[in-house]
């Protein structure tokens, strides 16, 4: 279910208040020698190295597209595998599927905003797998090695084909990276994408008819979905005591999980774009919103004990705000303008900063290239990453024209926020595919 709601740069922002193909290697953003340093020593530590948003350029409303720059890249007509640099900010953007793959003659796109994971974390090496969906209605799982390209697309069938869009999500925990979870519209099945199989135990599979809405906290301790896309009852369920509880509400519209796990911020038909906010260890309602015309619950960002959302009742210039799940009556503005009326945010990337407030979440325009001109949005038409703290950073522009919302962008973090994925029709194309955006 979507609920649908009513060039130089500038210094800084203003707060308000089976198919492989092999590829080379290319620079992403430019760095400093400091930044290659730091990053360097931060790989020999641990092995790995972490998504640097604070790498990417400061977002102000003069980053419009650069449609001419664009367009010369030829995107439409590149293989799936291969990859450009964004025009404004040099990040590296691999495209995931073609005309050709993961089969011909189709359209591609991916799954909502916000919900499950459609990016795993590594499971084979660097080699993690990708969930993208046919124009129709089909699902895939393809796999992706940065450096290499694509390969390995196999249809999910039978127990494993999702039923409807938000019916998937990989595992965020990174000892089981392999897993994946789908509701097929009678169960909810646990499948190991090695092996294309069944992973039955620690509570699973669960019978559930129509459970949409599947997505999960940190380290999958916490499961919620919805039963049916126009359902009234929300269900969480912990794994490691198998353990379910739900509530039932005729108003509800969509739950949002607390990515810490705990609480569920429940989005209400009415009162509208309403937030109630539910609690796992009380098993009760602990305090709601009032909904319109005050701060919208919807299209917004979950994160760890933050929901970050952009409140598109108040006049320009329109900002992001926030509600905190165990603060009663915690919705604020944190500065603005924010991207657009028409927009949705992600919080799959899963965080653990001192300060929560340090968090980033992802909003991107949808319905078109960009917002209207004459309007004082942010970074046009980009796909740009906030934190309540104030950091506004610009990762890109997904050049989607779209008005066909299946295929909207959908901007979406992997859970080591390394990547984002999103859908583009590549500035007017004749089709939409899958994008991958790098992280610097």
């Amino acid at each position: 279910m979507r609920p649908v709601s009513s060039a130089p740069a500038e210094p800084s922002f203003v707060l308000v208040a089976g198919l492989g193909i092999l590829l080379p290697l290319a620079s992403g953003c430019a760095q400093t020698p400091s930044e290659h340093v730091e990053r360097a020593n931060t790989q020999a530590r641990t092995g790995v190295t972490s998504p640097g948003p604070m790498r990417l350029p400061v977002a102000t409303t003069s980053q419009v597209p650069l449609t001419t720059a664009y367009d010369s890249l030829g995107v439409p007509s590149k293989a799936a595998g291969s990859w450009y640099l964004d025009p404004t900010t040099n990040v590296k953007i691999y495209k995931l599927t073609s005309g050709t793959f993961p089969r011909s003659g189709s359209n591609w796109g991916h799954d909502y905003a916000e919900g499950g994971d459609e990016v795993s974390l590594p499971y084979n090496g660097n080699t993690r797998a990708i969930l993208v969906f046919s124009a129709d209605g089909f699902h895939w799982v393809i796999d992706f090695t940065p450096g290499v390209g694509i390969s390995n697309p196999r249809l999910l069938a039978g127990n494993f084909a999702p039923f409807m869009d938000l019916a998937f999500t990989f595992s965020n925990e990174p000892t089981t990276p392999y897993y994946a979870y789908v509701s097929n519209g009678s169960s909810i099945r646990r499948l190991d994408i090695r092996k294309m199989a069944e992973a039955s135990g620690n509570g699973w599979p669960q019978t559930e008819s129509n459970a949409v809405w599947l997505h999960q906290s940190e380290n999958d301790g916490m499961f919620v979905w919805m039963r049916g896309a126009k359902g009234t009852t929300m269900v969480a369920f912990e794994p490691a005591t198998n353990t379910k509880k739900t509530y039932t509400n005729a108003s509800m519209n969509e739950p949002r999980i607390d990515r810490g796990g705990r609480y569920v911020g429940l989005g209400m038909n009415s009162p509208l774009n309403g937030l109630t906010v539910w609690d796992w260890n009380t098993d009760s309602v602990i305090w709601s919103t009032s909904g319109d015309p005050g701060i919208p619950f919807a299209h917004g960002a979950n994160l760890k004990r933050r929901w970050l959302v952009s409140d598109w009742n108040m006049g320009f210039p329109k900002e992001f705000a926030m509600f905190t799940p165990d603060v009663p009556n915690s919705g604020i503005h944190i500065g603005g303008p924010s991207v657009s009326d028409a927009l949705h945010g992600n919080g799959n990337w899963i965080q653990n900063p001192a300060d929560l407030n340090d968090q980033w979440a992802v909003f991107t325009h949808y319905g078109g290239l960009r917002p209207p001109a004459g309007e004082n949005w942010l970074a046009p038409g980009g796909m740009v990453l906030i934190t309540p703290n104030g950091q506004r950073r610009l990762l890109g522009h997904h050049y989607n024209t779209t008005s066909n919302y299946t295929l909207a962008t959908f901007a979406k973090f992997s859970p080591d926020g390394k990547y984002v994925l999103f859908t583009s029709n590549m500035n007017g194309s004749a089709r939409s595919d899958v994008f991958l955006a790098e992280l610097p």
